[in-house]
């Protein structure tokens, strides 16, 4: 245990110290008047360069989930990556502790942390704040990022989905034009596919509502669009209808409630970030190096272990795009959001 607080500490004092790097100073002469007209050398302060990132003075942080960063097991796996990152690229790499997200993305954003794991809505906050670029996005069954629906009775609304081949058959202006003035069931405030997303593509596309009643629940979402008594549509995941209990229930439920439009898949998996202030040659080592660790059957349970990776691909900051611009016109706070 002693050596793993000696680690957390070191990784406490790396940030502290990173965050005061101040310049050394050197002495140089330059001439300036004196009151009776000669020239007196008076010394000027010019600062040494700091040293190039990921030598052994200015190492490269990699940054540990802020809810783990007193896990004995998630501090080991995280020296672990970090030897491994500096045996792929011969940089000097660090594991670091932060407390919460807001306080990370600060440090990646001002270059006091370099390497780190964001979830979904700590990437929108990281992006607002342009602090960071997108290096590998974390997936589940092969898929790296997920969408919704609405969802409403197919006798009072105009469906733009084809279920046949799982495509809209509108764009979204024109599908959820229908929906002005109408009244929406939600999941929960924190829902994305149950409600923060789907709000967001409204408000995008200007189609005012009424105000929505969360029924904490995607599948009594589905249900209370099929009485039809509390609210004209809802949001939901795909395809939320299929709930075994919905459709003991309601044996019909499938024709009954309608598909009117899919949002694509634009909500996020945990993603893995690089500082905006880490050079673009060095980037492209880390990601290199990155890639060819996970390549590895080692590899990839460390990042599991230390990440909950179940897969992993590149992405480019475009990728997040589309999710954080719904985000941003959805009315949510993020300080509520990102923990």
């Amino acid at each position: 245990m002693r050596s793993i607080k000696l680690i957390i500490v070191y990784c406490s004092l790396i940030i502290a110290l990173s965050a005061c790097n101040l310049p050394t100073a050197v002495p140089a002469v330059t001439s300036t008047p004196t009151s009776d007209g000669t020239m007196t050398a008076t010394p000027t302060i010019e600062p040494t360069p700091k040293p190039d990132l990921g030598d052994n003075a200015n190492p490269i942080l990699l940054a540990l989930p802020p809810s783990q960063f007193q896990d004995p097991v998630t501090v080991a796996n995280a020296q672990t990556l970090a030897t491994l990152l500096e045996e792929q690229t011969g940089y000097r790499v660090v594991a670091v502790a932060s407390t919460n997200y807001f306080e990370l993305i600060e440090a990646m954003k001002i270059g006091n942390a370099h390497i780190a794991v964001l979830p979904m809505f700590a990437i929108v906050e990281a992006y607002n704040q342009d602090a960071v670029q997108a290096a590998f996005a974390s997936t589940q069954e092969g898929a790296a990022s997920y969408g919704a629906q609405y969802v409403a009775r197919s006798d009072r609304f105009t469906a733009y989905y084809n279920p046949s081949d799982k495509k809209n058959t509108a764009d979204a202006p024109e599908a959820l034009a229908q929906f002005s003035g109408k009244k929406p069931c939600w999941t929960k405030p924190d829902s994305p596919s149950g409600y923060i997303v789907p709000l967001g593509v409204l408000n995008w596309y200007q189609t005012p509502t009424e105000e929505g009643a969360f029924l904490q629940s995607q599948f009594s979402v589905v249900r209370a669009v099929r009485i039809g008594e509390i609210c004209d549509f809802g949001g939901t995941y795909i395809d939320a209808r299929t709930y075994p209990a919905l459709k003991d229930e309601y044996p019909f439920i499938m024709d009954e409630v309608a598909v009117i439009w899919q949002i694509p898949p634009i909500i996020p998996y945990d993603g893995l970030f690089l500082s905006r202030t880490v050079p673009a040659n060095i980037s492209a080592e880390l990601k290199r190096a990155l890639d060819l660790i996970y390549a590895t059957d080692d590899g990839k349970t460390l990042f599991d272990s230390l990440f909950g990776f179940k897969g992993m691909i590149p992405v480019e900051d475009i990728f997040y795009t589309e999710f954080v611009r719904v985000v941003n016109a959805a009315p949510v706070k993020l300080n509520e959001l990102v923990h």
